[in-house]
């Protein structure tokens, strides 16, 4: 986690050059790798854009373009920056400056001149919550994945249901229909055998009916039990 927090990236934002040295050599002397500085605000937003960094150190009293202007502009952003904090440092220390920033996108906020141990500490601090909502986002996506693979297979069981129960109504149909006419021809002819009187039939027609409605039966069986098979039944 911390070679994480090492490697984020930071965008120092000042208009004066030497609060922006001043915190650069504070990142160098913390380790941290990934840091990009600008005095020209009025290409802070797309710097931002192209950086993306994880945090921002950004003073608020520049000219043309100040820190609430680019907080502002950030708002408007479809793209959000979600995970991204912003540590406001400004030598503006009125109640009103600092309540506009934290209401208008800055996540904490120090007075010039600051001290570079609080300093240091609200850095970590801001990124150890970028870890965090990081790690959670990570986390999310791969539930979400799992939740979509589930109901990817849920689906796929229940076509698999259905072809089931539509190969049961149909097998269930031929049982009840197309076996009982054949087998009722065979029932029919068997009883002609008990009649002593004449019948009006011969034993060789009588039989050939048995005989063609077994056959009758023994196809539908056939078909039933393929039908069975094919539904994994």
């Amino acid at each position: 986690m911390k070679e994480d927090l090492k490697d984020a990236r930071i965008l120092i934002i000042d208009d004066t050059l030497a609060n922006i040295e001043v915190l650069e050599n504070l990142l160098m002397m913390k380790g941290y790798t990934n840091v990009k500085s600008l005095s020209d605000s009025t290409i802070a937003l797309a710097t931002i854009k192209e950086f993306e960094p994880e945090l921002i150190l950004l003073d608020l009293m520049m000219p043309q373009v100040s820190g609430f202007d680019i907080m502002e502009e950030l708002k408007k952003d479809p793209s959000g920056f979600p995970l991204m904090r912003i540590l406001v440092l400004t030598a503006d220390i009125t109640p009103e400056s600092k309540k506009k920033a934290l209401s208008g996108g800055a996540s904490d906020f120090l007075t010039k001149p600051f001290d570079l141990t609080e300093v240091d500490l609200r850095i970590r601090n801001l990124l150890y919550t970028v870890f965090l909502l990081s790690q959670l986002t990570n986390q999310n996506s791969i539930l979400e994945e799992k939740v979509k693979e589930r109901t990817l297979e849920l689906e796929k069981n229940l076509a698999a249901i259905e072809l089931q129960n539509k190969a049961l109504r149909e097998i269930s149909w031929i049982q009840s229909h197309v076996v009982r006419a054949p087998l009722a021809r065979m029932m029919g002819a068997i009883s002609l055998l008990e009649i002593k009187d004449d019948a009006g039939v011969t034993q060789e027609e009588i039989m050939d009916i048995v005989i063609t409605s077994a056959n009758e039966i023994d196809k539908t069986v056939r078909e039933i039990s393929a039908k069975s098979a094919q539904a994994n039944i």
